[in-house]
């Protein structure tokens, strides 16, 4: 003791509470008796440590189980992208295989990748035996009525510029149709603006000056190379022979939407009067507004199609008078009663005259189960427009039928592919010339059926490189005269074989 207050000692191997500080002095009446207080409790060291070590231990527990749990979570997002990347890969192998597949069966083509130049062709050459067919000559024309024959339909050599901002084509075709030709199939020179496809796509707009397809419908501007029936349907092609024409054009898509403009001479390459010449100064206007949903599992291209022009009817030269001699007994002697005059007559001037035309036509493929189906069809409306068949001329001038033809047009087609190899199809084709016609029947002038129509069957074997085609025609018309004297049907069934080359 010291100072007269003791001081507690510690025992060994204890730590000292530190002293606790005074209490104020109760005061008043409150005051309880001073006296000794009892010491503090000691502090138990070990279980303080072992507290903050338990701590520490929770800490870098919940430090390990969190990095764990964010480890697990990188493995997963790790593991999905993996699987993501390797379902990408597996989809660029089967796009780059396809692509390989595709230009493997594509048929072979000459390019200079450098210069945009490609070179292209086929041959189709056919076998046909057409029941209509004689071994005479036709008096008009001289050529010859047999169609049970052997010929080269076409021989098409095709080279093409592709560049950004310029394109050009020439296509030449050799045929014996008609005998040996050879002649200029199309020839173009375009400036375009290409679409968000780049050069390869679908142009925003394109102009081009030459000689072209008539931009009318699906079948007019169809590839006679991709085509799977023999030839067009009888309306396409006596309203547009020959498919092709001289003028200028404009064309182009955005996205689905499709459009074609063209001014040309309205006398297409197979029109028999004035080929790819131009009689007048006035031009057809012609062009086509649709929508192509582009190749896929379904594809849908639908539009409608518009015409209007001058057709021509060529005028005669002034003929002097004169006599005509009609031996009517066949003594090869002039009498007096043989003869007749022939009044002369004034010359008569070429005439102008509008046509028309209207179209829609729609087409939907899909891929089935054993290979894609197409179905597709149009229909033609016109006035005045057959330049083949029965040529329209409602002038009223010598010689002339003299009121407008109505020509109405239709057809609708199937096709399936069966594998990869193979096709069929088939095709009914409708076209009425004259919805006016009338015959004179038992001294009466009755309505007439001046239609035509066509049932097409056929099946093709097809390789990248050609094809091998069948088709056989049951045509119907009302050429023919029963033994009243009434029209009735002339068997004109065709059966004919195809055999196509490609490159």
């Amino acid at each position: 003791m010291s100072g007269g207050r003791a001081v507690a000692q510690s025992a060994p191997g204890e730590v000292a509470a530190p002293a606790a500080p005074p209490a104020p002095a109760p005061s008043g009446a409150n005051a309880p008796l001073l006296g000794p207080q009892p010491p503090p409790p000691p502090i138990d060291v070990e279980a303080v440590r072992a507290a903050e070590r338990a701590e520490r231990e929770a800490a870098v527990r919940a430090a390990r189980e969190e990095a764990e749990a964010a480890l697990d979570a990188e493995i997963i997002l790790r593991a999905g992208e993996t699987a993501e990347l390797r379902a990408t890969v597996e989809t660029l192998k089967e796009q780059v295989a396809a692509s390989a597949k595709a230009a493997a069966d594509a048929p072979p083509s000459v390019r200079a990748a450098r210069l945009g130049l490609g070179l292209t062709g086929y041959v189709q050459a056919d076998l046909a035996f057409r029941q209509s067919s004689e071994d005479q000559l036709n008096p008009s024309t001289g050529n010859p009525l047999n169609e049970d024959r052997f010929m080269i339909r076409r021989a098409r050599l095709r080279a093409t510029l592709d560049r950004t901002y310029v394109a050009g084509l020439l296509e030449l075709d050799g045929n014996t149709v008609n005998g040996p030709t050879a002649r200029i199939a199309g020839a173009e020179a375009s400036l375009r603006l290409p679409g968000p496809d780049g050069p390869g796509g679908v142009p925003l707009l394109m102009a081009t000056i030459g000689l072209f397809k008539i931009p009318f419908g699906w079948e007019v501007i169809e590839s006679d190379r991709e085509r799977l029936f023999l030839e067009r349907s009888t309306t396409e092609r006596a309203l547009f022979p020959g498919e092709y024409d001289v003028g200028a054009r404009l064309q182009g898509g955005w996205r689905f939407l499709r459009y074609s403009l063209a001014a040309q001479n309205g006398e297409p390459i197979g029109e028999k009067s004035f080929p790819v010449r131009d009689p007048n100064h006035q031009k057809d206007w012609v062009g086509r507004l649709g929508i192509d949903g582009g190749e896929g599992p379904v594809r849908v291209v639908a539009g409608f199609s518009g015409l209007y022009g001058t057709g021509f009817h060529k005028g005669t030269p002034a003929t002097k008078p004169g006599l005509q001699w009609i031996d009517s007994n066949e003594d090869g002697v002039i009498d007096s009663n043989e003869l007749r005059p022939v009044p002369g007559r004034a010359a008569e001037p070429s005439i102008n005259f509008p046509r028309h035309a209207l179209g829609a036509d729609l087409l939907v493929a899909g891929t089935t189960g054993i290979g894609r189906t197409t179905a597709y069809g149009e229909l033609y409306y016109a006035r005045d427009l057959d330049r083949a068949i029965l040529p329209a001329d409602p002038t009223g001038a010598i010689g002339a039928v003299g009121r407008s033809y109505r020509e109405l047009g239709w057809y609708v087609a199937l096709m399936q592919d069966i594998g990869a190899h193979a096709t069929v199809g088939a095709r009914y084709d409708y076209y009425n010339p004259d919805r006016d016609a009338s015959d004179r029947q038992l001294g009466m002038v009755v309505p007439n059926d001046a239609s035509y129509s066509t049932l097409a069957l056929v099946a093709a074997l097809r390789s990248p490189s050609g094809r091998l085609i069948v088709e056989y025609d049951i045509n119907r018309n009302h050429l023919g005269r029963a033994a009243s004297g009434l029209p009735t049907n002339l068997m004109d069934n065709v059966f004919a074989i195809r055999g196509e080359a490609s490159f």
